[in-house]
């Protein structure tokens, strides 16, 4: 740093300190950056609500969601192709009022049918079978694994 520089950066430094109740200045100044903080994090959290609104648009992207990630999975295994996943849900939440359905939260799932060229052989379908269960939380008598071929 030159001498100039440790002048003016001297100066200011003398500037600030004349200033009259400085930490009332700074104190009000955090305050604000804090509301400013908050109002962010309360602003983004109402989005986010906004996008978890179980509307008939959204349940129907969360079921293909899933279902793709399903089939993506369950193609994986040796043996297995050709794949194809129906998931049903449990409706009985929902409430239906001039044509709309109102959900208070993603319905659970009810039933899986997956059907697959490959899986006549047991041991391939208990890979499967076992792979969904891993995958989704459900009894293995409401999943149906049956051959496309």
């Amino acid at each position: 740093m030159s001498d100039n520089e440790k002048k003016s950066g001297f100066k200011w430094f003398e500037k600030l300190k004349k200033i009259k109740h400085i930490e009332i200045y700074i104190a009000i100044i955090f305050i604000v950056v804090l509301l400013l903080i908050y109002m962010s994090n309360f602003t983004n959290t109402s989005s986010d609500n906004d996008d978890l609104s179980t509307d008939a648009l959204t349940v129907t992207a969360y079921i293909d969601r899933l279902e793709s990630n399903l089939e993506a999975t369950l193609s994986n295994i040796g043996g297995v192709s050709d794949v194809k996943v129906m998931i049903t849900l449990n409706m009985d939440e929902a409430e239906v009022s001039n044509s709309q359905i109102t959900l208070n939260k993603f319905p659970e799932i009810k039933g899986v049918i997956v059907t697959a060229k490959g899986v006549n052989d047991t041991a391939t379908k208990l890979k499967v079978l076992h792979a969904i269960e891993a995958v989704i939380d459900i009894r293995n008598g409401n999943i149906e694994i049956l051959s496309s071929e």
